[in-house]
């Protein structure tokens, strides 16, 4: 029974990370129309987030950036004069980017997701959480077969 223990173990620490390191954003900065970002989906990491943290920084000099293993997608849409600038990419989870003033213009919008649009990731959380369940199934039989 022990060795069961070790896979079912093992399947649910590849669904954790799976998830954690498959979540794809759009990154660019642009004036252009909101559309501009859909040839540039990468997968997001450290450098990616550090990427985006850049970007952010750039609007918002004074954001707390925490670094951490999860990560999120931002959108963040600054209207100065007649521009509107958009700035999209990775970001740690722990950092929020839409509170806080922006230092040129100002804030007309700002989201983070990390499961839609752009936000998606390459894996589906629903698949993992079936995988676990047909093992803790398969587990549960055995002990009462036995």
């Amino acid at each position: 029974m022990t060795h069961f223990r070790q896979i079912l173990a093992g399947v649910l620490v590849l669904c954790i990370v799976q998830n954690a390191a498959s979540l794809s954003c759009y990154s660019c900065d642009h004036t252009e129309s909101e559309s501009m970002c859909e040839e540039n989906l990468v997968e997001c990491d450290a450098s990616m987030a550090s990427l985006g943290m850049v970007r952010v920084a750039a609007f918002k000099p004074t954001i707390q950036i925490i670094q951490s293993p999860a990560m999120r997608c931002f959108e963040l849409v600054v209207q100065d004069n007649d521009n509107t600038l958009r700035a999209r990419g990775c970001s740690y989870d722990t950092v929020d980017v839409c509170p806080g003033e922006v230092r040129i213009g100002v804030q007309t919008g700002c989201r983070w997701c990390n499961e839609h649009d752009g936000c998606n990731s390459a894996g589906s959380f629903k698949a993992s959480v079936l995988v676990i369940a047909s093992l803790l199934v398969v587990g549960v039989l055995q002990k009462v077969f036995q």
